[in-house]
């Protein structure tokens, strides 16, 4: 359906800029990245979805990834933010400024009727 695509579109979107927004504050791993982000929306994301999110960021040159022994003694990949990483994050401030301001005024609008 049009609306699903629609709608699995936005979410890759946020979760894009939220990996991003992640790696502004120093460099995590998937699993780190994936727990933040889970508990920002107040769910799980789908299983998986952040390594498929994280390396199309790193295909587009957004990210990079350094591999690293973890605690446990296992490989993990150790995530970056790039330049063009934080370019795209500065590009998008505007347009998710406009967007705050239509949410919020959704959001009062739907306060004052209920």
């Amino acid at each position: 359906m049009k609306g699903d695509k629609s709608k699995e579109r936005l979410l890759k979107g946020i979760i894009s800029i939220l990996i991003l927004d992640e790696l502004i504050d120093g460099p995590k791993h998937g699993y780190a990245i994936e727990k933040n982000i889970s508990e920002k929306l107040g769910h799980r994301l789908p299983p998986g979805m952040i390594y498929v999110m994280l390396k199309t960021l790193e295909s587009k040159g957004c990210i990079k990834f350094e591999d690293s022994i973890g605690k446990t003694g296992r490989n993990v990949k150790i995530y970056y933010i790039t330049d063009e990483g934080k370019d795209l994050l500065k590009n998008h401030i505007e347009q998710l400024e406009k967007l705050k301001i239509i949410l919020d005024d959704i959001i009062y609008r739907v306060k004052q009727k209920i």
